[in-house]
């Protein structure tokens, strides 16, 4: 029963929020446990970060494979600051996600703590919903820091 609790708050936080994902994702989850679904769950819990990592590399090539970014758009921007910050950062986001994916599955309690950081985020300071991994990678990195310092 508190389980369901935690998706009803999460759904409520998602329409208060505007954050689509997040009502979708927590209306998903509670009624595969109301309908005892839950042989799902193994299932979306082993494929779904995958399948929404492709979703997301497919939205991002889109504008290539319609023309809209040719090659030598390509090129001459990597010749140019902005082209190499970008690929710097492209590293670094994906060391990032690699330390997320780490955290979330040695100690998944951060997990609703890091959407309820993402739901102020949008809410108070005028966000853009970002997904979990960033924010559980960039959380992992800081603790890192903190053990080394401490």
């Amino acid at each position: 029963m508190q389980i369901n609790l935690v998706f009803f708050i999460l759904l409520v936080l998602g329409v208060l929020s505007k954050n689509n994902s997040l009502i979708i994702s927590s209306l998903t989850l509670f009624a595969i446990r109301v309908l005892k679904l839950n042989d799902l769950l193994p299932v979306i819990d082993r494929y779904s970060v995958k399948v929404g990592i492709i979703l997301i590399m497919l939205g991002v090539l889109t504008p290539v494979a319609t023309g809209d970014v040719d090659l030598l758009q390509i090129v001459d921007t990597i010749k140019s600051p902005i082209g190499l910050i970008s690929v710097v950062m492209g590293v670094l986001v994906t060391q990032f996600t690699r330390e997320g994916l780490d955290l979330m599955d040695t100690a998944p309690e951060v997990i609703p703590n890091l959407v309820a950081g993402i739901i102020v985020g949008i809410a108070f300071f005028r966000g853009v919903p970002s997904g979990p991994l960033i924010a559980s990678g960039i959380t992992a990195f800081l603790i890192k820091i903190f053990r080394s310092l401490g």
